[in-house]
């Protein structure tokens, strides 16, 4: 196995003890990022311990470049990375550009500064990193994959949901704009009251007074329950097909374990 291949076991495949550590050591160090991320927000706290945060994110920044440096080192083992632009197209994969990401408003932080210009906006970007988890949980990359497969039911669904958002904040601008001329003033401001009720959350802020807007409240409520309920549904279905392939899965390799690689036979 060359260095090539042993770096990208650890970093990409998860599947070696080696990798088992590595991405316990990367999850534990996104985790921190993100509590000292909160934490620094405290005025009090970034007064007394502002030197720590600032040494730590260095810290972290040096860590995660190695990192996807060793990524971009080791990607070409890969078939689908190989070739002359290979880790071209991992910078610009899914992957890569969160990791890119992750590190990039620091950097971007720094030559700014060179240049006497305040970039302290891009300290929000910090919060990116988390999506660095997707990398090492399986859960979160399953949960992706479920994503990816029912995205068309889940645009469909986003489709509905956005038509009846904006039949539902128009009825209501035609029923109580007269009314309630500060509330329901247009279309846009309908879609406040709309999202709020649609969601069921209703915040009370913004409520119907006439007769038909009182009736198209309640009946823009009762929908919402069970259309804005539609995603839940698809999710739990991938959920579900999800565990049905992994247990055949499964199956098949425990099959394939009772038969003897010589004869062929069965084994009891």
């Amino acid at each position: 196995m060359t260095l090539q291949q042993r770096i990208w076991e650890i970093v990409e495949m998860h599947e070696t003890q080696e990798a088992y550590w590595f991405d316990k050591f990367i999850i534990a160090l996104i985790s921190l990022n993100l509590v000292a991320f909160v934490l620094e927000t405290d005025p009090d706290l970034a007064a007394d311990f502002g030197h720590w945060f600032h040494t730590f994110d260095a810290i972290s920044i040096g860590i995660f470049t190695i990192e996807l440096a060793a990524r971009l080192y080791a990607c070409p083992t890969e078939q689908r990375f190989s070739g002359k632009f290979g880790r071209i197209r991992y910078l610009f994969s899914l992957h890569g550009l969160v990791d890119l990401l992750a590190i990039l408003p620091f950097y971007l932080q720094l030559i700014f500064s060179f240049f006497a210009f305040d970039a302290r906006f891009l300290r929000i970007l910090r919060v990116l990193r988390f999506l660095k988890g997707f990398h090492y949980s399986r859960s979160l990359q399953r949960l992706t994959q479920i994503f990816s497969g029912k995205s068309e039911e889940l645009l469909s669904s986003l489709i509905v949901m956005l038509s009846l958002l904006f039949v539902t904040s128009t009825l209501m601008y035609y029923a109580e704009h007269e009314a309630q001329p500060d509330k329901f003033g247009s279309i846009i401001e309908s879609m406040w009251w709309a999202v709020a009720t649609l969601t069921t959350v209703g915040y009370g802020d913004v409520t119907p007074i006439t007769t038909l807007g009182r009736f198209l409240g309640a009946a823009s409520a009762i929908i919402g329950i069970g259309l804005f309920a539609i995603p839940t549904g698809i999710l739990a279905a991938g959920f579900a097909e999800a565990d049905e392939l992994e247990n055949s899965i499964n199956t098949q390799k425990e099959d394939s374990k009772k038969v003897c690689k010589h004869c062929g036979q069965i084994m009891k």
